[in-house]
């Protein structure tokens, strides 16, 4: 779902805060009632909710298709407009709604071929499909997922849940400025619906891992609308925020599963999730990245984060993106003073710093980087040939496991537009799971990661 106030989608949990995102004690997203389920009052343990409905569900509801039941009231504020064209009892805007959910489910579950979500049996209506309500939740949200209560056993929910969706019942343009009313409900419809899929895979997986893959599904059910982007603009400045963190940032990096999916092809993001049960520890999303990769590599996740760090310095060339040409430039972080005395820069886990070098003239360019020892990391030398959209590119890659020197050299700077110095934190090493901090424990946060350059002058010189 989207949040108005920022423009970005938001958190499937919005409305319940995940307690625990990837351990054990909860899902990354808390059940919770359905908008038909009669809510205790405050300080009786639950507090009504806004998207729960205040009058009987219309006579009609739900209308039901192949795969999706749209339940409404014909009443009060939850209502949708009741125009019914073809007066069968059915509104037009619930129909409207059957037909995008059957599209979403069309492209997700057949064309991509994600796992059918798990029936809820007899709630709902007892129809056993995915069911969407329709309220009046405009002016914050537009739409959310959530698993339904009750599932629990022996007083722990199982990792694979069912549940349903609730999406505005208008989209109206004074409550969503800005925006597009039929475009707000194919985008919010095919993010939730990848949510109703995760849970069906593991509720128990990282956030960042969910809301990234549901921002990537967006842009493949519904390519020409590109909502996406407004999340990547944002991406860009939070360069020194790790990718696994829960965060606004996690949203904007659908464009590493745009890298991977590029790559490897789409089917390598279903794999990812296909694969968590077998990913260990349980709940760590890259582990099932990691699964993911070097079923269809031969790589692992350190060494693909480091070469996606080196296609993000000039990605709107479209390197290793399928419309990254749309992309807003990434800023550098600053220059490299060429000579033997080098800076020092401090990198978190998963992420990386773009460092501007200037190299006239010479025979070559080179930069050499000394990484924390036992730390995963990556350098890359990215120098363009030509303008932003037109030009190409050429790179000179470094990666290690354990860390330590590494070195990275562009013959022939001087044809270079831009030159790009990439230092990648790659590490994702962890200690478990904090309760506390809602996040895994990394091992690899503020290093100091070394860097020099200087220009070779002479063969012999670029020889040794």
């Amino acid at each position: 779902m989207r949040l108005l106030a920022i423009g970005m989608v938001a958190l499937a949990g919005a409305l319940a805060p995940a307690t625990a995102a990837a351990s054990p004690a909860a899902s990354f997203v808390r059940p919770r009632p359905r908008p038909t389920a009669v809510l205790e009052r405050p300080g009786a343990g639950i507090t009504p909710s806004r998207s729960s409905y205040t009058v009987p569900e219309a006579p009609d509801s739900p209308a039901c298709d192949a795969n999706f039941c749209v339940h409404w009231v014909d009443e009060g504020l939850d209502a949708p407009s009741l125009k019914d064209s073809d007066g069968n009892g059915v509104p037009d805007y619930v129909e409207r709604v059957l037909a995008v959910a059957e599209h979403v489910h069309h492209v997700e579950n057949e064309k991509l071929g994600w796992q059918e979500p798990l029936s809820d049996g007899t709630l709902g209506g007892g129809h056993g499909k995915t069911d969407i309500y329709l309220s009046e939740i405009g002016g914050e949200l537009f739409g959310y997922a959530a698993p339904d209560t009750g599932q629990d056993v022996d007083g722990r929910e199982p990792r694979r849940l069912h549940g349903y969706l609730v999406l505005d019942n208008d989209y109206s343009p004074f409550e969503f400025p800005h925006t597009e009313p039929g475009h707000d409900l194919k985008v919010t419809l095919a993010h939730e619906y990848n949510h109703i899929l995760q849970f069906g895979y593991d509720a128990y997986e990282d956030t960042w891992f969910a809301e990234s893959t549901a921002v990537w599904m967006e842009d493949q059910v519904y390519n020409g609308i590109d909502d996406y982007l407004r999340y990547v603009d944002r991406w860009v400045r939070l360069w020194s925020i790790p990718m696994t963190q829960s965060s606004i940032k996690e949203y904007g990096s659908a464009v590493w599963n745009e890298w991977l999916a590029h790559h490897y092809g789409r089917a390598i993001v279903r794999e990812a999730w296909a694969g968590v049960d077998r990913a260990r520890p349980d709940g760590f999303a890259v582990a099932a990245y990691e699964r993911a990769i070097r079923a269809a590599g031969p790589s692992t996740f350190g060494r693909d984060f480091t070469r996606f760090a080196a296609d993000v310095a000039e990605w709107r060339t479209g390197l290793g993106f399928r419309e990254s040409y749309l992309y807003p430039d990434m800023p550098r972080q600053g220059r490299l003073a060429l000579g033997p005395h080098g800076e020092t820069r401090h990198l978190n886990h998963t992420t990386f710093s773009l460092i501007r070098v200037r190299a006239r003239g010479g025979r070559a360019v080179e930069v050499h980087l000394e990484a924390p020892e036992g730390v995963a990391a990556g350098l890359a030398l990215v120098g363009r040939v030509g303008s932003e959209r037109h030009g190409r590119t050429v790179k000179s890659i470094a990666y290690s496991a354990a860390g330590g020197g590494m070195t990275a050299t562009l013959p022939d700077p001087g044809r270079f537009q831009r030159i790009t110095a990439v230092l990648v934190n790659a590490d994702a090493d962890e200690d478990g799971y904090s309760a506390r901090h809602l996040d895994w424990r990394y091992l690899a946060n503020g290093m100091p990661f070394r860097v020099s350059g200087r220009i070779v002058r002479s063969a012999a010189a670029a020889a040794g």
